[in-house]
């Protein structure tokens, strides 16, 4: 029972975002991404004052969130030039560094928010727990246009457990009275794979709640069949044949939005004209058109460049959020006859706009462009938004170039906080994909010598992007040391992308010290120890969701058995879901979650194309609920 509890402690764990402080998620997924103590960038304008930070500080390793998760509303419409940020309050990011005086405006500038959107990749966590061994390639969706390595295990389900237990327990629970069950269980079935559960997600559109719905029709783009297309076209035009699939007099916008970017996960060409139609629609909400721009970027559809171009110059015409996903689409789908029109980009009037051209810069770029790289460097070193500064050393870090280590490790050393963070990813972006090892050995100098607790944790995990092995003293070091809680998480989630494995010991007792009151410190130990490969508490996670009382630590341990992605807790979680009277609704749903995680036929969750490389600071609703997806 000693055992039951230090892991009940842990539960909060391998979900990097799976719980708002201390409330259990939406059971199809949904949870806020970013560091704990602020509101989302997405439901605030970038004026708006950032919020005090919730107890435990600031940014949250490997995930957290706020109470109640994303704010409801529209889009964050920011003003032509208008400021970003309001006064910095939030933990783990105190001033006192180097350089210029930290700024007093820094709020959604912060690194952490980049982090949470950014970091599936090089966590890789699903492929860590299975292989057991750090996967070189597995940054390459952030770094550039090369593909996941597969992972393939012994304790993953085979095709037949998938087919025998799995679906037929999922299709069960799409008749579930209530209602996020079933929007699970829709989504847990796109995420098996299995072209014969294509029918009832098809059938599930017509379901009374549209959470539902909407979540049936994302579910047929995570399911990857192309058989698909039609009934996906039918949703977006809203027409007559969309209308009878969801049963309802008009076919709601969200839901529409949502196959949109499902016919953008099908990487369909078939379906361009229809996505860039919706491009000539007078619509009451934004959401449909940017929905089919960030398909259009996520599919890489090279035929819609010259309209995706025309868009994004169109000033007088077009606003500039859906100005700014049409830059985002340019920069995902690489083609390099839009280097003008994003370079160009930079200087627009709207933050929106050019914070966009930023990111996609990073994209479209690479170490021969000099151009691109002189434009970006005048953005870090002299561009009036702090927002765009930051992004612009990642997009640096990208593209790589002959100027750009110097350019990265100076801003580390002499700028003020939130940009020397950025920086210092930056430039082990740039060290991991180009392969300078010399970078490792200047980030451990710069983490000695920083006394910023956020900017030390950004050194942390830029440790961890390089695998950098002999910084293992150092993060133990900064683990077991009187720091702040944000920025030992940090240190624990570095040593487990490093691969530590000497230090197990040490992060353990993080999460069996009694005195450790922080929820995030624990969370990011557990994450640490899910990164170095350790599947052995399936047995004590399987005992405690027999014995628990709670409907938080049975909706933990149930989601925590998914992201281990043991076959042996399907049988366990499947007796969860059926037990109607003796267990939560909500607990019951997270159990169906948790089973669609461990069906899922790939390592990377399929909808991180969508939070990669994305202006979030730029957002409607549709997409602001996409993202909160894991």
């Amino acid at each position: 029972m000693k055992n039951l509890r230090f892991l009940a402690k842990a539960l909060v764990l391998l979900l990097p975002a799976a719980f708002t402080g201390g409330q259990v998620a939406l059971a199809h997924g949904g949870a806020y991404r970013g560091p704990s103590g602020q509101v989302p960038p997405t439901g605030r304008t970038p004026n708006d004052p950032t919020p005090p930070p919730s107890p435990g500080g600031g940014g949250t390793p490997g995930g957290g969130g706020v109470p109640g998760g994303i704010t409801p509303g529209g889009p964050a419409a920011a003003p032509h030039g208008g400021t970003t940020g309001g006064p910095h309050t939030a933990g783990g990011a105190t001033g006192g560094g180097r350089g210029r005086k930290a700024s007093k405006t820094e709020g959604f500038e912060r690194w952490e928010f980049w982090w949470a959107y950014n970091r599936e990749p090089f966590l890789n966590l699903k492929n860590r727990l299975h292989k057991g061994d750090i996967q070189s390639g597995s940054a390459d969706f952030l770094l550039g246009k090369g593909n996941r390595e597969d992972a393939t295990t012994s304790s993953r389900p085979s095709q037949r457990v998938v087919s025998e237990k799995l679906i037929p327990a999922l299709r069960e629970a799409l008749k579930d009275s209530y209602f996020d069950v079933r929007a699970a269980a829709v989504i847990a079935l796109g995420k098996v794979g299995d072209k014969s559960v294509l029918p009832d997600l098809i059938t599930t559109l017509a379901d009374e709640h549209k959470q539902v719905s909407e979540s049936a029709a994302l579910a047929m783009g995570i399911l990857g069949e192309k058989e698909a297309t039609p009934t996906l076209i039918h949703l977006v035009n809203d027409d007559a044949d969309g209308r009878k699939l969801v049963a309802r007099p008009e076919t709601p916008f969200r839901t529409r939005a949502f196959a949109a970017v499902a016919l953008g996960l099908l990487k369909d060409e078939a379906a361009i004209p229809a996505l860039l139609a919706t491009l000539d629609k007078k619509e009451s909400q934004k959401d449909v058109p940017i929905a089919a721009l960030v398909a259009l970027g996520i599919m890489q559809a090279n035929p819609a460049v010259e309209r995706l171009t025309k868009l994004a110059e169109d000033s007088t015409n077009v606003d500039d959020l859906t100005r700014s996903y049409a830059v985002i689409a340019l920069g995902k789908i690489g083609n390099k006859d839009a280097l003008k029109c994003v370079r160009n980009a930079l200087r627009d009037s709207s933050l929106h706009v050019s914070r966009s051209a930023v990111i996609a810069l990073g994209l479209l770029g690479d170490a021969d462009d000099e151009q691109t790289q002189v434009a970006l460097r005048g953005i870090l070193e002299k561009g009036p938004d702090p927002q765009g500064r930051n992004w612009a050393c990642i997009a640096l870090g990208q593209i790589g170039g002959k100027e750009t280590k110097k350019t990265l490790l100076a801003t580390v050393e002499k700028e003020h906080q939130s940009l020397r963070a950025f920086a210092a990813l930056g430039v082990a972006i740039y060290g991991k994909k180009f392969k300078d090892d010399s970078i490792a050995e200047q980030i451990r100098k710069f983490m000695k010598d920083d006394d910023d607790q956020s900017v030390r944790g950004s050194m942390c995990i830029a440790l961890g992007i390089l695998e950098d092995k002999a910084a293992e003293k150092d993060l133990a070091s900064v683990l077991e040391e009187k720091n702040s809680p944000d920025l030992r998480g940090y240190a624990a989630v570095a040593l487990g992308m490093i691969n530590a494995r000497s230090t197990q010991p040490a992060i353990e007792s993080v999460l069996n010290d009694s005195k450790v009151a922080d929820p995030d410190l624990q969370r990011s130990a557990a994450t640490a120890l899910g990164l170095m490969g350790d599947s052995a508490a399936v047995p004590l996670l399987t005992k405690l969701l027999k014995e628990a009382q709670s409907e938080y630590v049975i909706s933990s341990s149930a989601l925590a058995l998914g992201y281990i992605g043991d076959w042996r807790a399907i049988d366990p979680l499947v007796t969860l879901v059926k037990d109607k009277k003796g267990t939560p609704d909500l607990a019951r749903a997270n159990a169906v979650t948790a089973l669609g995680i461990i069906g899922e036929d790939e390592a990377l969750p399929k909808l991180h194309v969508i939070s990669i490389n994305n202006n979030y600071r730029a957002q409607v609703e549709s997409i602001q609920e996409l993202l909160t997806i894991l």
